[in-house]
């Protein structure tokens, strides 16, 4: 079994949550440019003025996300 990473942009404010929703669009469009394959995605409401958007992948993509994406933060996942 290969290893994930998870992906995460952060986004602050009463439109938080549009943004992310709108953000995470941009971040599966890029992905089917790309063929990089989302193994999952989704926003997480995380208070009421901060959300998250958020993707995982195999780790072998990462570099080339980090570079080209500028998540905020990033983690191995299971």
């Amino acid at each position: 079994m290969s290893k994930k990473a998870q992906l995460i942009w952060n986004f602050n404010g009463q439109d938080g949550l549009k943004t992310a929703e709108h953000h995470l669009l941009h971040l599966k469009e890029f992905a089917q440019m790309e063929a990089v394959p989302l193994l999952k995605y989704g926003v997480n409401k995380t208070s009421s003025l901060s959300c998250e958007t958020f993707i995982v992948v195999e780790m072998k993509w990462v570099e080339k996300l980090r570079t080209e994406l500028k998540p905020n933060k990033g983690f191995e996942v299971d």
